[in-house]
């Protein structure tokens, strides 16, 4: 989870309908502040729903009000449903100041994720713990498969390349693996959280891309 800016509908823009969401101007607007991706885990799946980071039960204006909307994959928005309505909002604040995400790979294998609270505010807490159930299971069969997925299809490889990438950046800083870099650790790309937070442990790096790369979207 990264932070990303919402911006404002245009004049005249209004959301009365679930179509009105769904589709059109304020879907594209959507989705292109949220990356492409899914808000949650980080994940450009491709298969997408329109997710309402506070549940509208309690009040129906919250349906339709584009501050309450992001996009989420079927995985996360499954998972999160109605029972995380206080969790970190990533446009109202910077979710890697809140919680740090790494890995450790054995064997081409993630066998959990490391989902480790900055702060112990009870938004952060219960992110910490959604993003547990989202990236390591633990409630059914079938969530574990679904984690196991999201680990070891998506986001492995992932990190394997940014880790190829760094690795030839070491050896060889002048054949463009800074650009490749840079782009990796922009918000806009598939588990930035991860990436970032990589990043913050080569202190060299860190003094090159950190300050200029990490505060950009």
């Amino acid at each position: 989870m990264v932070k990303m800016t919402k911006r404002s509908l245009p004049v005249g823009v209004t959301i009365t309908s679930e179509k009105d969401y769904r589709s059109g101007i304020v879907l594209e607007m959507l989705a292109e502040d949220c990356h492409q991706k899914c808000y949650i885990c980080e994940d450009k799946p491709t298969s997408i729903n329109v997710e309402h980071i506070v549940s509208h039960r309690s009040d129906p204006k919250l349906k339709y009000d584009w501050n309450n909307l992001f996009i989420a994959c079927p995985h996360c928005n499954n998972i999160k449903g109605t029972k995380y309505d206080d969790t970190l909002n990533p446009a109202e604040c910077d979710p890697e100041e809140h919680i740090e995400l790494s890995v450790d790979i054995t064997d081409d294998f993630i066998e959990e994720v490391r989902i480790e609270p900055i702060k112990r505010d009870s938004c952060t807490l219960r992110t910490v713990e959604l993003l547990g159930y989202v990236y390591n299971g633990g409630s059914t069969d079938i969530k574990e498969i679904e984690c196991a997925n999201l680990r070891n299809e998506h986001l492995l490889p992932d990190i394997q390349r940014f880790m190829q990438f760094v690795k030839g950046y070491y050896d060889e800083p002048d054949l463009g693996y800074d650009v490749l870099i840079k782009k990796e650790v922009s918000r806009a790309s598939k588990f930035a959280a991860f990436k970032r937070r990589i990043i913050r442990e080569y202190p060299e790096m860190a003094e090159i891309f950190l300050y200029e790369a990490l505060n950009t979207a």
